[in-house]
């Protein structure tokens, strides 16, 4: 048995990927999202100054440097395969919460609009079939820990806030929570997310 956790720092500003990389990514072919007139007030002044050039070339090193962290992903998941160790080990894939590319007017995630809110949580259970099945059910991070229980055989402690995904990633019926929370704490905002409002 193992645990391998990996902290991928990509994509993530200042945007580090190898100079191979450089070029994979023309910003011309990018349209830098207009912000509405409702966003005027939030945007912070350190990007009212950026021009069009400069905001394509910030999307197109976003994209540079998820492809370089994609590839990296890939290399341990080809190796879980190469070795045989895929046929039996649980994988999940989560991502710190998304970034604003002129969304608003902003290039960084600290605000609650969706673009930030959302993160990417991909899970693959060894034998699954089906690699095309999606979910709209809200969960939240603090639900992996019991799943990863769940998935071993073990019972999480009582304390433990969070639910497991077992059943929703075996395809069985449940609706996931009914609202979740997010906190952004340096900016002092919270938010609460349910099917119908945020």
């Amino acid at each position: 048995p193992f645990f391998l956790m990996v902290s991928f720092y990509e994509p993530h500003s200042p945007f580090r990927f190898p100079i191979e990389y450089r070029g994979r990514f023309d910003p011309a072919s990018f349209e830098v999202p207009r912000p509405g007139p409702e966003d005027d007030g939030q945007i912070p002044e350190i990007f009212r100054s950026l021009t069009d050039e400069e905001k394509r070339n910030i999307i197109a090193a976003y994209y540079t440097s998820t492809e370089y962290m994609d590839h990296n992903a890939g290399r341990i998941l080809d190796t879980l395969e190469e070795t045989g160790l895929g046929e039996n080990t649980l994988v999940i894939y989560i991502g710190d919460n998304g970034y604003s590319l002129g969304h608003h007017g902003r290039f960084e995630k600290h605000t609650m609009f969706e673009e930030a809110a959302r993160a990417p949580l991909i899970v693959r259970l060894p034998g699954q079939e089906r690699f095309d099945q999606k979910e709209d059910a809200l969960v939240e991070f603090i639900d992996l820990f019991p799943t990863v229980m769940d998935f071993c055989g073990g019972t999480p402690p009582r304390e433990v806030e969070g639910r497991s995904l077992m059943p929703l990633l075996k395809g069985e019926t449940d609706p996931g929570r009914e609202s979740v929370f997010s906190e952004y704490y340096d900016n002092e905002e919270a938010m609460i997310r349910t099917r119908e409002y945020k």
